[in-house]
C-alpha cells in the first residue's frame, strides 16, 4: 500500500465524492448509535446534552481512524478505490488522523478548489492516492 509506483493523486471532484460517501455511512452509524439516548431520554430532546456530543465526537474520531489506520481507507474511499498515504512512506499515525480530521471541519478541503493540496493533507503530511 505505501508503493507509490503505479498511484496518482485525486482531483477535487473524486475526493468530493469520497467525503459524500463517507459521511452517508458515518450518518448512518451515528443513526444508530444514537438509539440508546433516544429509549433513555424517552424521545425527549438530548441533541444539546454535552455527553451525547461527546460520545458522537469518539464515534467520529474512531471511525477514521480505525480505517485510516488498519486499512488505509475508509469505507468511501474503498468504493473509489482511493487510498491514504504517508508522505514519508511510513504507516499513519494517530497523530496524523488527528491532525486530518480537525483540520478537515476547519475547510481543509477549500484549497483544492484553487488547485492546491489540502491543507489537512498537507498539514498532516499524508495523500490520498488513486489505485485504480
Amino acid at each position: 500500500m505505501n508503493n507509490k509506483n503505479n498511484t496518482r493523486p485525486i482531483g477535487f471532484l473524486k475526493n468530493l465524492i469520497v467525503c459524500v460517501y463517507d459521511l452517508l455511512l458515518l450518518f448512518s452509524i451515528l443513526f444508530f448509535a444514537s438509539f440508546p439516548f433516544v429509549i433513555y431520554f424517552d424521545n425527549q430532546s438530548f441533541g444539546d446534552n454535552i455527553i451525547y456530543r461527546i460520545y458522537l465526537g469518539i464515534i467520529i474520531v474512531s471511525y477514521y481512524t480505525y480505517f485510516w489506520k488498519t486499512h488505509g481507507q475508509t469505507l468511501g474511499m474503498k468504493s473509489w478505490k482511493v487510498y491514504l498515504m504517508n508522505n514519508n512512506g511510513g504507516e499513519i499515525t494517530f497523530k496524523q488522523c488527528i491532525t486530518r480530521i480537525v483540520f478537515a471541519l476547519l475547510g481543509g478541503h477549500v484549497t483544492m478548489l484553487l488547485g492546491f493540496q489540502s491543507v489537512h493533507n498537507y498539514i498532516s503530511k499524508t495523500s490520498i492516492y488513486d489505485k485504480s
